[in-house]
């Protein structure tokens, strides 16, 4: 029996369109610089068209005051929701958009790189710019969560933008965590094998030689885990092993500190 081809999901709605056309206006009278991420991104770089809640804008850490105050002139109610990565601002209409200025366990922070190589376009009929597709992908990469795994997302752009991926940037990003990279690139070898030799051969050679370096001295009790998952480590910081957000991730530590 022949099944039906999948229907893609409905375009934006009206309201949503709204809303997140009227985010991007705001912020570009405001000039205030922030780049597109999240399902647009895919969009544009891989032609990946799914539903989606919200709208993702990624600013500087520094900058963040000025983007909600560009949404609230334009209406929105704005909150931060988590000091380490996230603010959120509300539409009237019910809709929202995400203002993110880091990874949730504070390793990926937007900074210059995020706009030196973002892609101009257009979005929802306003001008706007696309993070890169490396600082995309090291966002998304430590998404390992029991009910959300970005893997799919980080191969569709490594297959979307090979062509022109600066991997010695990325690379870069991962220069702490290598293994983090090359199970990705692993992943992706095995969903495509025959675009295995889109990853280059000396890439997966460096990161192959920076994973079988020793462990650190002093990481004896530590647990990079709760890197990959807020939750799904947290058995063996109760155990006793250190969490490497406290314990490596100064953006981590310092702003979740200091909500306490």
């Amino acid at each position: 029996m022949q099944h039906p081809s999948p229907q893609p999901p409905p375009p934006d709605s009206k309201t949503q369109h709204a809303a997140r056309a009227a985010a991007l206006e705001a912020v570009r009278e405001a000039a205030v610089p922030v780049v597109v991420a999240g399902a647009y991104a895919l969009r544009e770089y891989a032609g990946l068209v799914r539903d989606t809640k919200d709208l993702d804008l990624f600013c500087r850490r520094a900058d963040v005051e000025d983007v909600l105050g560009a949404l609230t002139d334009a209406g929105f109610h704005t909150e931060v929701v988590d000091p380490v990565w996230l603010a959120k601002g509300f539409h009237a209409s019910g809709e929202f958009v995400d203002v993110i200025f880091s990874s949730g366990n504070g390793v990926a922070d937007v900074d210059d790189l995020w706009f030196t190589y973002a892609r101009p376009t257009e979005l929802l009929g306003v001008p706007a710019r696309v993070a890169p597709p490396e600082e995309i992908i090291w966002s998304k990469a430590y998404v390992m969560e029991r009910e959300r795994f970005d893997g799919a997302d980080v191969n569709h752009l490594l297959r979307a933008c090979a062509s022109f991926m600066d991997w010695e940037r990325l690379a870069a990003r991962f220069s702490g965590h290598p293994e983090v990279l090359l199970s990705h690139l692993l992943l992706f070898r095995f969903a495509y094998p025959a675009l295995r030799e889109t990853i280059p051969e000396a890439l997966l050679d460096t990161l192959m030689a920076r994973c079988r370096a020793p462990a650190v001295p002093g990481t004896e009790r530590l647990c990079r885990g709760t890197l990959l998952s807020r939750s799904q480590y947290a058995p063996d910081v109760a155990g006793g092993l250190l969490d490497a957000r406290k314990v490596e991730i100064a953006g981590y530590r310092d702003h979740q500190e200091s909500v306490h």
